[in-house]
This record gives structure tokens, C-alpha cells and sequence, in this order.
């Protein structure tokens, strides 16, 4: 399976009308993370540093007329129901984000916190859903995180840092059983 592995891409503008799955009482509030942890590719912005649009702990300086990609962007804590307070993104210091159907997890990381995700509970919970992407064999499911460029996998037994994921590089995954592996691959040329 392969998969594209970078927060500098993880907005999926292909998803309309995402508030409607907001769960009820939830909202950003002051939280602004997503604007520092995710990319937004119609201003190059990547992932890992402020948008320029951006107050910190506030709100997005052009909200009204901010870009498609950020209007339908929802982090997974405001539409899963099962995460708790916890994982609000300005108390767990990373952006859950889901791209390809459901299939590509990201923990989206604040650079500033490099290792938040390897807290309790939250590796426990990325650990057993790399396990359970996994059984889905053969439409395997990634679950990842991205520290700016930095790209680390998490697999069942062990977590594979890829380091510095180019942009023209994706993640793909291997492998049969219990050997699962991950690796960087070019990728492919899209051809109009």
C-alpha cells in the first residue's frame, strides 16, 4: 500500500460539509494548532510552523476568507466522539488527521513538543491502531507521525523513523504477516 506520509499535504479539500459531523459542544475555542502543526499547500505553508495568517491561541487573521483547504478542515477530535478532552490538539500538542478514506492516520506534531505523542495514553492508542490498520491486509492502513518533515511509522511491533520525507517522496508499506515494513519511495508522476 502506499500512501502520501506529510502533514505539508494532509488537508483533504476533497471532504465538503465536514461540519455537519462536528461532534455536538465541540469546538476549536482558542485552540489554533492545526495552523502551526498542518500544512496548507495553497500558500506553501508546511507543516510544523506558523501560518502567517495566524494569532496564536486566538483565531486566523483572514477567518472569514481563509482558504478552501482550511474551511474543510476538521481535526479528528472534533469529529470522533470516542476522544476524550485529552486529545484536543492545544492539550496533546498534535493534530489528529485523517486522509484517504480513512486509511492514513497522521499524529501531526508540534515541533515544540517533538515527543508529546509518546505520552500515555496516547502511544497506547496510536500503537493499537497501527495493529488494527494492519489486519486490514491487504488495503493496509498507516498510522504516523509527522514532526515538521520528520516522518515516523508506527507499526505493531516497532516504530520506524524515516527521517526528512521530501516532497516528492510517500510511504509505502510492506510486506506479508507479521513482517511489515515501511520505507520512502519516489513518488509516482501524475501525467495530465
Amino acid at each position: 500500500m502506499r500512501a502520501e506520509q506529510d502533514c505539508n499535504a494532509s488537508i483533504d479539500t476533497s471532504v465538503a460539509f465536514q461540519d455537519v459531523r462536528v461532534v455536538p459542544g465541540r469546538s476549536c475555542g482558542t485552540c489554533t494548532l492545526c495552523c502551526k502543526a498542518v500544512g496548507v499547500e495553497e500558500i506553501a505553508k508546511p507543516g510544523g510552523v506558523w501560518c502567517q495568517h495566524c494569532v496564536s491561541g486566538k483565531q486566523c487573521t483572514i477567518y472569514e476568507s481563509r482558504f478552501a483547504s482550511c474551511r474543510t478542515f476538521y481535526c479528528q477530535w472534533m469529529m470522533e466522539k470516542g476522544l476524550g478532552s485529552e486529545w484536543k490538539p492545544d492539550r496533546a500538542r498534535f493534530v489528529l488527521v485523517k486522509t484517504e478514506a480513512g486509511r492514513h492516520l497522521s499524529a501531526c506534531v508540534d515541533p515544540g513538543y517533538p515527543s508529546a505523542w509518546r505520552r500515555s495514553p496516547y502511544y497506547e492508542n496510536l500503537k493499537q491502531w497501527a495493529a488494527e490498520g494492519i489486519r486490514r491486509s491487504p488495503d493496509l492502513h498507516i498510522v504516523d507521525v509527522m514532526i515538521g518533515k520528520r516522518c515516523i511509522v508506527i507499526l505493531p511491533d516497532r516504530d520506524v523513523d524515516l527521517g526528512i520525507l521530501a516532497a516528492d517522496e510517500m510511504v509505502e508499506l510492506g510486506g506479508a504477516g507479521a513482517t511489515i515494513e515501511a520505507r520512502k519511495v519516489k513518488q509516482p508522476l501524475v501525467r495530465a
